[in-house]
């Protein structure tokens, strides 16, 4: 049997498909049975081999295909995402009476999966328990790690929910991606229990699931945490690889120990692994940060010794050490080099110059600045320019651009379009340019931006977050949020019992020393005489509450955020 199945596939792998391995195969003078011909399936690499052999059997005297056979051929055929024939091959399987069990199905999920088709791969889901086939812990390990991956963290997480009510208790491998489902869902306390339970059931914690858990920790700012993970890592005998170091390195970066995440750097080359773009623009990165453009220069420069060629986060990381530093020449050589490897600016790279020239203080700085961002060529720079070019009123023509402009954004990442809203908007704020900053800020709001600035806690009861904005965004996102309760309180009557504006210094605040965002809401709501006073419990949150809220909203102006913009003569190098 086995040699028949070695001198079968011998054939097709000689010969491929044609009349020469029909007449090849005629000459073994033999029969072949459903477990050689699945055999002999299994071991194929071309699809269409694959299947015309499978059409070949079938046509032999006496031979029926299986539903191992079957099975077998429909995996080849999804892995080559012929799905058109795949499924033909299935209703005919289930025409011939060899209704697919749970291995079919599983198979079939996972190669829809594999094509990013998950509609398909739910639909079989939910076929398979219709004809009574009940799905085993390998289908819903599928399922979960195809949505994880997709990232509908929560659609795998109800899937998790349905395995353990159906009575299936998850593998290593699963364990892991319910680890990392939870802490990109910002449950870092539910991600660890669940680690903790996994190694109490004695699953034995792979090295991938060790880096998950310490990645979550170390993105929640959990750093001792993710120190003793990556020493508890060291103790059951794993040997860190290039992902554990890189996150250490990040971590002891973070901490303000660069040099350690340097000395880890050497740990790593000496234990043979080799470092990637990514690590070495994190040290670009850290280094970046602490305002040494130097160091930042001597890693980049080290990455090219290495024989790698830049990529554009690299890039991106030298050209803000550089910008910290006012070293605009050496940021406009980062930009040359850009062009001579054939790499393009992105939205962050424009976004660093734009920081940088809404905080710069000379109008020589400005002019240096703003010329490198024309220099990129990136969209957004006439964008940009429009902006500052419009008059002090809002027209439909502005907030259309506006709006067209940011749905041209949308397929760029999350944080980089806010990052790019939050610096536009405090650059045409210190720019003089209030209507069309508080039109930014409207829109970007509207996109969801800024999901939890603006939320009702309770009846009558508000937050305005600021945490996450620069001192020109905050300022601008407060004047237009007070000015809207303005006017419901002179639409309706109806005033908030309650305001919190949180600037995000104080009770759990991780900033060092003053906040400048506090210091300018603070300058900004006593120079409007306002009823806002500091929380006892939270130095980083203004309350105003009551009926003195009540009476000052309905004397604040509803152009709120032109008069504070001419109260602060903002109208920098006009």
């Amino acid at each position: 049997s086995h040699r028949l199945v070695a001198r079968v596939c011998g054939i097709l792998n000689q010969h491929g498909w044609g009349d020469e391995t029909v007449r090849a195969l005629a000459g073994l003078n033999a029969s072949l049975n459903a477990y050689q011909v699945n055999e002999i399936l299994k071991q194929q690499k071309e699809a269409g081999v694959a299947y015309n052999f499978f059409i070949w059997a079938r046509k032999q005297a006496g031979f029926k295909h299986d539903v191992h056979t079957y099975t077998t051929i429909l995996g080849i055929l999804g892995r080559a995402k012929s799905f058109d024939v795949l499924n033909n091959l299935l209703d005919e399987m289930i025409r011939e009476g060899c209704e697919p069990n749970v291995v079919t199905y599983n198979r079939l999920i996972h190669c829809y999966g594999r094509a990013n088709d998950l509609d398909s791969s739910l639909k079989l889901f939910n076929v398979m328990q219709m004809v009574g086939c009940e799905p085993d812990r390998v289908t819903y390990c599928t399922l979960i790690d195809l949505q994880a991956k997709a990232g509908f963290h929560d659609a795998a997480m109800e899937l998790y929910r349905q395995m353990q009510h159906a009575g299936f208790r998850p593998d290593t491998f699963t364990y892991s991606i319910i680890i990392h489902c939870l802490g990109k869902a910002g449950k870092l306390n539910a991600a660890y229990k669940l680690f903790c339970e996994m190694t109490d059931r004695g699953y034995a914690p792979s090295l991938v699931t060790y880096n998950i858990i310490i990645d979550l920790h170390a993105k929640a700012g959990k750093f001792d945490m993710a120190l003793k993970l990556y020493s508890d890592l060291q103790e059951v005998g794993y040997a860190p690889d290039r992902v554990t170091y890189g996150i250490i390195m990040e971590v002891l970066g973070n901490c303000g120990h660069i040099e350690d995440a340097e000395q880890v750097f050497e740990e790593m080359e000496r234990a043979g692994w080799v470092a990637d773009n990514p690590i070495f623009g994190l040290m670009v990165d850290m280094w970046g940060k602490t305002g040494n453009a130097e160091k930042a220069a001597q890693w980049f420069n080290r990455m090219l010794d290495s024989g790698l060629q830049p990529n554009v986060p690299a890039c991106n990381s030298l050209l803000s050490a550089y910008l910290r530093s006012s070293f605009y020449d050496a940021a406009g050589g980062v930009l040359g080099g850009m062009a001579k490897w054939g790499l393009y600016p992105t939205l962050q790279t424009y976004t660093s110059l734009l920081s940088s020239c809404a905080a710069c203080r000379a109008a020589w700085e400005y002019d240096a600045l703003f010329g490198l961002m024309g220099g990129t060529g990136h969209p957004a720079h006439p964008f940009v320019c429009s902006l500052l070019a419009s008059g002090g009123t809002a027209g439909g023509t502005m907030v259309v651009g506006i709006r067209c402009f940011f749905d041209a954004m949308q397929f760029e990442e999350l944080e980089s379009r806010r990052g790019f809203a939050d610096s536009l908007i405090d650059f045409l704020h210190r720019a003089g340019k209030a209507v069309a900053a508080g039109s930014v800020w409207e829109v970007a709001a509207e996109k969801n931006l800024y999901p939890n600035a603006v939320r009702e806690k309770a009846p009558q009861y508000w937050s305005i977050n600021l945490h996450v904005m620069s001192t020109g965004t905050a300022l601008v996102a407060l004047a237009r949020t007070l000015a809207m309760f303005a006017e419901a309180v002179v639409r309706t009557g109806a005033a908030p019992y309650r305001i919190d504006i949180i600037t995000g210094w104080g009770r759990r605040s991780r900033v060092p020393g003053a906040s400048l965002v506090k210091q300018a809401v603070e300058g900004m709501l006593r120079s409007l005489n306002s009823p806002f006073h500091l929380d006892g419990l939270n130095v980083g949150c203004f309350v105003g509450q009551g009926p003195a809220l009540a009476e000052w909203l309905k004397m604040v102006p509803l152009d709120l955020h032109q008069h504070q913009q001419h109260h602060q003569g903002a109208a920098k190098f006009a």
